[in-house]
């Protein structure tokens, strides 16, 4: 990080940087405070140069996901180091495990290191302090999973619709009884969408969704109690619509150890389409979404937006309903379900 740097976040010369460090008052207040913002978030000192990356020296692009535990994310970076390395640059992947305080930070420490460009995925787009830094110093960025409102660079599936598709489905197969099982809401806005349009959907029938089951996404252990107690229960949904494949893994973990056959008993669904699905048996019913295709993409729409282009960047991309293995039509479990909530 040099002064040229400064200066170019900012927004204005490297001369206005000089002088504002050496007399901070010989420079407009709305100037100052622009500077002084880059300085605090970069740490950038006159006397201390950073060693890091040279923006012109080592081409990189910084990624910031939510979790390097689901391999959804792992697809998706792959991805994007295919295309990234296809025009000879490099990748810095951050994993931010749904927090939004690491967001900020991850953000911070890739402006500071001057890389090309970032492409992220975050709790919200409206509202989050990662982007803001991004927006406020006009650095090089591209939405990943995260449907812009203000047609900023992004590739995304549209999860209001999927989840629509996913309650059509369901009904048609004559589930009455139908819950939800989601990440945390504040962490992701795709689940928000996704549960949103499954929601409205199933409303739209004539039907109210029996149960929804707020978890934490970014653990890999089993169901605890109050899961377990609310899939048991007599009046238990027949089927399980989750917010990503990993949970409904879980959820057929869970099912099972209640002694209940999956989908004889009880139907799950998926999103996402990552191949561990495929692996398991029943495969799990889910929606498919293109990840590998969507990390390449965003790379091309990244260095569009970054060179000023006049193409669409803001992309969505197909999702494909694979609704067999763990759903089925809804069964009969009045006997069976008494049994075991006993």
């Amino acid at each position: 990080m040099n002064i040229k740097d400064v200066a170019e976040l900012a927004g204005v010369s490297p001369a206005t940087v000089s002088r504002f460090l050496n007399t901070p008052t010989s420079v407009a207040a709305s100037t100052a405070e622009k500077i002084q913002r880059v300085v605090s978030l970069t740490g950038y000192t006159a006397d201390v140069h950073s060693r890091g990356i040279e923006l012109n020296r080592n081409p990189t692009i910084g990624v910031v996901i939510p979790s390097l535990l689901n391999p959804v994310f792992s697809e998706i970076v792959a991805g994007i180091q295919q295309r990234a390395r296809h025009f000879g640059f490099s990748t810095i992947v951050i994993d931010t495990q749904y927090d939004g305080a690491q967001e900020q930070q991850a953000v911070i420490d890739l402006v500071r290191q001057r890389v090309e460009g970032v492409i992220l995925t975050i709790a919200e787009a409206s509202r989050n302090e990662a982007l803001s830094v991004l927006r406020d110093f006009k650095f090089p960025y591209c939405l990943l999973h995260n449907q812009s409102d203000d047609d900023e660079p992004c590739v995304y599936v549209d999860n209001y619709q999927a989840g629509r598709d996913v309650a059509n489905r369901v009904v048609s197969l004559g589930h009455t009884k139908i819950g939800m099982i989601t990440g945390y809401f504040l962490s992701s806005d795709r689940a928000k969408k996704r549960y949103q349009g499954f929601k409205e959907a199933l409303n739209d029938k004539g039907i109210e969704l029996s149960q929804l089951l707020e978890v934490d996404q970014n653990k890999l252990d089993t169901f605890g109690e109050h899961e377990m107690r609310v899939m048991k229960a007599k009046n238990a949904p027949t089927v399980w619509f989750c917010s990503n494949d990993l949970l409904a893994l879980k959820a057929i973990n869970g099912v099972q150890a209640l002694g209940l056959k999956v989908p004889q008993d009880v139907s799950i669904i998926g999103f996402d389409g990552m191949s561990l699905g495929q692996l398991v048996t029943p495969s799990l019913a889910t929606v498919a979404v293109p990840h590998l295709k969507m990390g390449q993409v965003a790379v091309d729409i990244l260095f569009n937006a970054k060179a000023g282009s006049k193409l669409t960047t803001c992309l969505a991309m197909e999702h494909e309903l694979q609704m067999n293995g763990s759903l089925a039509e809804a069964p009969n479990l009045t006997i069976k379900q008494a049994m075991i909530g006993e």
